[in-house]
């Protein structure tokens, strides 16, 4: 017969009480750790939730046809991702297809070769403003698919040689590299990311060329570059997704077109107005204006906080204020195209 201690102690853990209140307070702590960290995946998918846009008219591109070696072809692919075409090269700059949704940042991100293949399916070059994952996700996969050569930071190309490119198709640059990318010109400049969450830059760092699966942070960012490109023919653009810019980032160089960055922080005019005269451009391309936490086939809805009614205001003003011919500029859709002419003889 056993002790009446070691009895009691028998029936109280038979019982199961003492296990089943530490159960309880383990789940309670558990509980309590997660809430914040639950209460803003909520918060996330509700803010990046997707609200249809509809272009306004004053926004809108009349489509406009041109032929083989008139002219360049631009085709916007979402976030700041484009196809520029002479007829000859074709060249992407920041190709996006994968995009992924708040709950998706939670894991390793990989491209999806579903998405970027149809919406990307010929290359010659990629060129990357910088190597956050809402610019260069995709860039691996687009360049062993199509053959193209990858330019761009010392990140950006080393992200590029983890997931398979050659490293002989990686070129890092620099502002005021000159390279003969096809029948293109390309100038590199300088740019600047605007500060996240206190972070300046945000999520900093270089990627490893042995780097494997990386979480959206670790997408380290260690310049952020522009890029002036001008065809054989002449037409010409310049290619500065962000939206700070100080003077002299575009090397003097004038351009028929201009894409600008208008997203991650309140636009001013004064900053609009200089980016646009220094680049001389006549068509103006507002950029990284949409919501990139959806996907493409959900259709066009901006992100939180863009306000493409404010660069409207500034253009028009811009537009009032000078004599020298009227700048045009188009919000594109997915897919849509504009025409940049070769400029006249």
């Amino acid at each position: 017969m056993l002790p009446m201690g070691r009895s009691s102690t028998w029936d109280i853990l038979n019982n199961g009480r003492p296990k089943r209140r530490w159960l309880r307070r383990l789940g309670w702590a558990v509980a309590l750790l997660l809430a914040p960290f639950l209460t803003l995946v909520v918060v996330a998918e509700v803010y990046f939730r997707h609200v249809p846009y509809t272009i306004h008219p004053d926004d809108a591109v009349t489509p406009q046809q041109g032929k083989v070696g008139e002219g360049l072809w631009i085709r916007y692919l979402g976030v700041s991702g484009y196809e520029v075409s002479d007829g000859t090269t074709t060249i992407l700059l920041d190709p996006t297809a994968t995009r992924p949704r708040p709950t998706e940042l939670l894991l390793p991100l990989a491209s999806d070769p579903l998405l970027e293949e149809p919406l990307c399916p010929r290359a010659d070059f990629i060129l990357v403003n910088h190597p956050h994952h809402d610019h260069s996700l995709d860039v691996a996969a687009i360049a062993k698919r199509t053959g193209a050569e990858v330019y761009g930071s010392t990140s950006t190309c080393n992200l590029a040689r983890s997931r398979g490119v050659d490293a002989a198709k990686t070129h890092p640059v620099e502002p005021g590299d000159e390279l003969t990318l096809g029948s293109f010109t390309v100038t590199v400049g300088e740019a600047k990311h605007v500060p996240i969450l206190g972070m300046d830059p945000p999520f900093a760092g270089e990627v490893s060329p042995e780097a494997g699966a990386l979480w959206f942070w670790q997408f380290g960012l260690d310049e952020t570059i522009s890029f002036h490109l001008q065809s054989a023919g002449g037409a010409s653009l310049w290619f500065h997704p962000t939206v700070l810019y100080e003077q002299g980032e575009l090397r003097e160089l004038k351009a028929d077109a201009l894409i600008y960055g208008i997203n991650g922080e309140p636009l001013r005019a004064e900053r609009t107005k200089a980016i646009v005269e220094a680049s001389g451009a006549g068509l103006v391309l507002p950029t990284h204006y949409d919501n990139f936490m959806q996907p493409l086939n959900a259709g066009l809805a901006l992100f939180p906080g863009v306000d493409v009614e404010t660069f409207r205001r500034h253009m028009k003003s811009y537009n009032r204020e000078h004599e020298a011919g009227e700048v045009r500029w188009a919000v594109l859709d997915y897919g849509q195209r504009v025409f940049v002419p070769h400029p006249a003889p």
